[in-house]
């Protein structure tokens, strides 16, 4: 009951970026899973399907098991829903891993993982949210949202395609939503994930388009005399009294077009 009331006390107050992400117990394919347990003292990427064995949902899965080397070295967890059941998440893993296994990695994949190896099979957690309590409670479920069919043509209750990143203290850093027939761009969750990472770890913004390496953005609290100090770099970019930019920190810059991703 208290469950339930927390989920229409949200669904009435849509969750947003700076709230704390609500807990909840749910089943999934790595047995009952209670959130702020399982997550730890990690970044995660909270993912909802419309439903399983459908072909955007698949080929984004895929996507996201490719990553999970790249994302355990950056100290993020990736868990995903749909309102199928357990045993229908647990057969559609083999068909994900089979499409997976038959696709080419793309050169932005390949440079996402330079240097970086580890098992690429569907290993994270698949909700099975029957109910759409969680769902409701994070928002995901849009009944107006099109098209609203399943796999088989027959009408149903799904989710949209919400992504939330949440911080290691359980607060909501940054949301992002697609209507159910266009997939996620899992390039844009990696860059964010790491401007929200390099934020939080350096005081720095990032600039319209910016990727691992390039060029971040001062605060404004801290005084032009004490940058090169701060950063340990040996100049900043003046453009306005409001805007100073500095190379990144911690970034091998010496072949760019690998875009190798290491820290200091």
């Amino acid at each position: 009951m208290f469950l339930f009331w927390v989920a229409l006390s949200f669904h009435a107050n849509a969750l947003q970026i700076g709230d704390q992400a609500p807990n909840f117990v749910a089943n999934s394919t790595k047995g009952e899973i209670d959130f702020y347990g399982w997550s730890q003292n990690q970044w995660v990427i909270l993912l909802s399907h419309p439903g399983d064995f459908t072909p955007v949902c698949t080929t984004e899965l895929a996507e996201a098991a490719k990553l999970q080397p790249l994302l355990n070295e950056k100290n993020v967890k990736i868990l995903t829903l749909s309102a199928d059941s357990v045993e229908d998440h647990l057969e559609w893993i083999e068909v994900i891993n089979n499409y997976k296994n038959k696709t080419t990695p793309s050169d932005d994949l390949k440079n996402l993982l330079l240097g970086i190896d580890g098992d690429t099979d569907v290993n994270f957690p698949i909700i099975s949210d029957p109910d759409l309590t969680v769902a409701t409670l994070y928002g995901m479920y849009h009944p107006k949202a099109k098209p609203n069919v399943g796999a088989l043509g027959g009408e149903n209750k799904s989710t949209i395609r919400a992504v939330f990143i949440i911080d290691p203290n359980k607060n909501i850093q940054a949301m992002l939503t697609y209507p159910k027939n266009i997939g996620r761009n899992f390039n844009e969750i990696i860059r964010t994930i790491e401007a929200l990472q390099i934020s939080s770890e350096l005081n720095v913004s990032t600039p319209a388009n910016w990727e691992f390496g390039d060029d971040i953005i001062v605060s404004n609290d801290i005084p032009d005399e004490d940058i090169k100090e701060k950063y340990e770099v040996e100049e900043y970019n003046l453009f306005e009294s409001f805007l100073r930019t500095i190379k990144q920190p911690g970034y091998y810059d010496g072949n760019d077009a690998r875009r190798k991703r290491v820290r200091n």
